[in-house]
């Protein structure tokens, strides 16, 4: 991921997925290859005490936000975090983040989160939504999408589809699941 944008903003990406679909395990591997360069990573757990923020020690600052879904109940302290993250990056730590990651609870919304950023004037001014990226435990989705329209909401969010715990599944199963997913979110890579 390039660095902050020319006009200043900070760059954001959203990653999110249903609860156990290894967004954490997928974003601990991008802080290992510096996908997102120097970043700051939000961790939202709905739950009060934090869980996954433990692998996520790559990080070059960890901030947890818990006890508060940030797509509903936390979504001040989201706004809240995030100027202050954005105030600390251009007073004296200027130049020390280049990237926001905010790692979901597998219960969020993540369209309601980008829609209560471009709610925020403030925000909106120094913070730029560049992609959602949504995990995919390949052996549930399916039977998820049926399920659970969160499933559907999230999928339908995404700028970016990963699917994850591939192995042992079949061919068949996997080739079904990719083209329920080109139909839900067909503009997602």
């Amino acid at each position: 991921m390039s660095d902050r944008r020319s006009d200043g903003r900070l760059p954001l990406t959203i990653v999110g997925g249903f609860l156990g679909a290894g967004k954490s395990t997928w974003l601990r591997h991008q802080l290992y290859t510096h996908r997102f360069g120097r970043v700051h990573v939000l961790v939202n757990e709905a739950a009060e005490l934090p869980v996954d923020d433990l692998l996520l020690g790559r990080a070059d600052r960890l901030e947890v936000l818990a006890g508060g879904c940030a797509c509903c109940t936390g979504r001040s302290a989201l706004a809240d975090a995030l100027r202050r993250i954005c105030d600390d990056a251009s007073g004296a730590g200027a130049g020390e983040i280049e990237a926001l990651v905010l790692e979901t609870s597998g219960l969020a919304d993540p369209a309601a989160i980008a829609q209560a950023l471009q709610e925020d004037p403030i925000l909106m001014r120094r913070i730029v939504l560049v992609r959602t990226v949504v995990l995919v435990d390949v052996g549930a989705a399916l039977d998820q999408l049926a399920d659970d329209r969160l499933v559907r909401q999230q999928i339908e969010a995404a700028d970016e589809i990963v699917m994850t715990k591939s192995m042992g599944t079949e061919e068949q199963h996997r080739s079904r699941l990719v083209a329920t997913l080109r139909t839900v979110a067909p503009e997602a890579a």
